[in-house]
């Protein structure tokens, strides 16, 4: 089974008990987001530890190629943007861009990223419902077992 059918297969809706106990559901979605990643961790031969990476604060996570268009996104991911996880999927997260982002920011990504580092910044996207708000993302890149990148993960938490 390939990368894309594997995500699309493991997406799911918030549930009312996600909502009632954020706490709780916090924790869960961070366990289930830490399985996933491990599967596809050993599928893509990926050297990262994910329990460390995780252990950062973050609402959604996204999985890119090299072409930065989008495979997977967490359960989080609707929570904070108002798209759900079947409209992201094929898109480039620069769909969530608009006026108020910064090329300055976006051109400190790109040399980043085009230099196989990570990267973390805080950028202006924009909700489904038109609102901008700023998001602190951190981009990590996923090296196979040859150090060869091969996929972008993306942690990203709204700012207070």
């Amino acid at each position: 089974m390939g990368i894309k059918k594997e995500i699309e297969i493991r997406c799911h809706p918030l549930m009312s008990w996600d909502i009632s106990n954020p706490i709780l559901s916090l924790k869960s979605r961070t366990k289930e987001d830490l399985k996933l990643l491990s599967e596809l961790s050993k599928q893509n031969n990926w050297e990262v530890d994910f329990a460390k990476e995780l252990a950062m604060s973050y609402q959604t996570l996204v999985l890119t190629d090299l072409q930065q268009t989008i495979l997977w996104v967490n359960a989080g991911f609707q929570t904070m943007t108002g798209y759900t996880a079947d409209y992201a999927l094929g898109k480039k997260p620069t769909f969530l861009q608009g006026e108020k982002t910064s090329e300055k920011v976006k051109s400190r990504i790109r040399e980043k990223l085009s230099k196989g580092r990570r990267v973390s910044e805080t950028i202006t996207n924009y909700k489904k419902n038109g609102l901008a708000y700023d998001c602190l993302i951190t981009i990590i890149p996923l090296l196979d077992s040859n150090q060869v990148i091969t996929h972008y993960l993306a942690l990203e938490r709204e700012a207070a």
